[in-house]
C-alpha cells in the first residue's frame, strides 16, 4: 500500500445517489475529502466519478454502517469491490462491526475479535494485491479491555490514523470520554473520529484526534427554504467546525467519568 499523507480536519459525508448532496459538496473549496459507505460504493461503477468527486478532492470508503448490512458480507467480496473502486478510493476504514452496552461480555467480545480478524485479513489482501490506497485501521468499544484486543492490530498498522465511529454518540461528555479513553489504553499516532455533531463536540475532542466527519447537521445548516442547499453557506458551516476542532476546551485525559 502506497506511503500517503493522512487526512486532517474536515471530512464531508456523501450518499452518491442524492444528487443534490453531490452538487452541494462537490469541488467545494472548503472539502478536501469526500466519505462514501460500501453499502453506497456501486454508485462509483456505473457513474463518473466526476459527478462525485472535484479535482481537488480525494475519496474515503468506509463501513461505519448499520449491523444488518455488516454481518452477512463477505471478506472476499470487499476485496473484489476494492479493487474494482481502486482507481477511485484514496484512503479506506473497513472491518467494522458492532458492540452495544446491552449485549453481553461474551457477545462484545465476539464482535471485537471478528473485527481484528476482518482488519487483518483484508490488509494482507490489500498488501497482496499491492492496491494504490492507504487502508488504516479502527477501533471498537467502550472499555479498556475492548480496547487492549486491538493492540497487536495497531502495531501491525504501524501506528496509522487510527478510526473511531462516533456516530451513536449524542452527549460531548461521553463522546469525549470514550475517545480519551482509547488514547490512554492505546498507544496511537492519532485518531480519526467520524460522525461529530457539531462545533461544540469537537471543542471537547482531544488534541490526538486529526481529522473528523459530519453531514447531518451541516445539510440543517445550510439547507434553504426552496429545500436546496448553498455552498456558501456550507463553507461558513465548515469553517465553524475547525475552529471549534482547532481551539480544544480539554486536553487528553481530562475528563475521568462519564457524563450525559
Amino acid at each position: 500500500m502506497p506511503e500517503t499523507a493522512s487526512i486532517r480536519q474536515f471530512v464531508a459525508k456523501v450518499d452518491p445517489f442524492n444528487a443534490n448532496e453531490r452538487d452541494l459538496f462537490r469541488g467545494h473549496e472548503s472539502i478536501p475529502y469526500l466519505q462514501v459507505k460500501y453499502s453506497d460504493s456501486h454508485w462509483l461503477l456505473n457513474n463518473s466519478v466526476d459527478d462525485l468527486l472535484g479535482s481537488n478532492q480525494q475519496l474515503i470508503l468506509v463501513d461505519w454502517e448499520d449491523g444488518e448490512k455488516l454481518k452477512d458480507r463477505d471478506p472476499d467480496h470487499v476485496v473484489r469491490r476494492c479493487l474494482m473502486l481502486e482507481p477511485y478510493i484514496d484512503y479506506a476504514w473497513l472491518g467494522d462491526r458492532w458492540t452495544y452496552e446491552k449485549m453481553t461480555p461474551r457477545e462484545n467480545r465476539k464482535q471485537i475479535n471478528t473485527s481484528v480478524d476482518l482488519q487483518r485479513y483484508l490488509g494482507e489482501q490489500f498488501e497482496q494485491f499491492g492496491v494504490d490506497f492507504e487502508f488504516n485501521p479502527m477501533v471498537l468499544g467502550w472499555k479498556p479491555w475492548h480496547l487492549r484486543r486491538f493492540s497487536d492490530l495497531l502495531e501491525d498498522f504501524e501506528n496509522t490514523l487510527v478510526g473511531f465511529d462516533a456516530t451513536a454518540y449524542r452527549s460531548k461528555y461521553n463522546q469525549a470520554n470514550d475517545v480519551n479513553l482509547t488514547f490512554d489504553v492505546l498507544d496511537l499516532g492519532g485518531m480519526y473520529v467520524n460522525g461529530c455533531i457539531g462545533p461544540t463536540h469537537l471543542r471537547y475532542l482531544p488534541n490526538g484526534v486529526k481529522a473528523f466527519s459530519g453531514k447531518s447537521q451541516i445539510l440543517k445548516e445550510v439547507r434553504l427554504d426552496n429545500d436546496e442547499f448553498s455552498r456558501n453557506l456550507l463553507g461558513r458551516s465548515i469553517e465553524r467546525r475547525i475552529n471549534a476542532f482547532e481551539n480544544p476546551q480539554t486536553e487528553l485525559g481530562e475528563f475521568n467519568t462519564a457524563a450525559t
